[in-house]
């Protein structure tokens, strides 16, 4: 994200603003880095985001990688540390007034953070943008559902290997079919488990095995919580 507004600090005189204002959001720096060849500050998100598509720094033109970015000197972050600022929700109502270092613990307890916009429904900040603020909300939301996702093959595989242990003695609970329905339902079973990747395949395929086999009219329940049967 780029830098603070400038706007929402008190009392800073021209030249303070010219050294610690980012070269390319052109707002008062947050989470500073320097560089090594003009060793210039800037926003660690702006920077980043600059050598994405670029190679070469954007004040002198020199090749500029990541890795060649520098913690910016304690002096200059202790400095900015002691910068007044406005609370994110001062257009709510709060007027608070923190330094730059507290900024984030305020805002946690801010009585006005749960304020919503009319039109998009999202919590308001400072100079509230409808569209980044639902930007920022899909990224969230496409970011869980990677989260899930990646819980959910992690669980099916878990699934799937301990299913795989007991190929050559199955552990049967409660089963009504006769001798034979059992032998080749337990043969479609072992054969999909040994030939499939995923529990997904593995059911999908014993049920298009099943009624090959059986018809349509077979039906069978599985539970695997505590106390139930399989």
């Amino acid at each position: 994200m780029p830098g603070f507004n400038i706007d929402r600090f008190a009392d800073l005189a021209p030249g303070v603003l010219a050294e610690y204002t980012c070269s390319i959001c052109r707002q008062i720096l947050d989470t500073p880095v320097t560089t090594t060849c003009c060793l210039r500050a800037f926003c660690e998100d702006c920077i980043n985001e600059w050598l994405q598509t670029n190679t070469t720094c954007p004040c002198d033109g020199q090749p500029l990688t990541a890795n060649q970015l520098l913690p910016t000197p304690k002096m200059m972050v202790n400095t900015l540390d002691r910068f007044i600022i406005c609370c994110d929700y001062w257009e709510d109502g709060c007027r608070e007034m923190v330094p730059l270092k507290d900024l984030k613990e305020h805002t946690v307890d801010c009585r006005y953070k749960d304020i919503k916009c009319s039109r998009c429904q999202c919590v308001k900040t400072w100079k509230h943008d409808c569209i980044k603020a639902l930007q920022a909300m899909n990224r969230n939301a496409e970011t869980e559902l990677r989260t899930l996702r990646m819980a959910r093959d992690r669980q099916n595989h878990q699934i799937l290997a301990q299913c795989r242990q007991h190929l050559c003695a199955p552990e049967l609970l409660a089963n009504k079919m006769s001798a034979d329905m059992t032998d080749k339902t337990l043969a479609i079973i072992r054969q999909q488990l040994t030939e499939q990747n995923s529990l997904y395949l593995v059911c999908q395929h014993v049920v298009n095995q099943m009624e090959l086999e059986f018809g349509s009219q077979w039906h069978c329940w599985a539970d695997r919580r505590p106390g139930s049967s399989t």
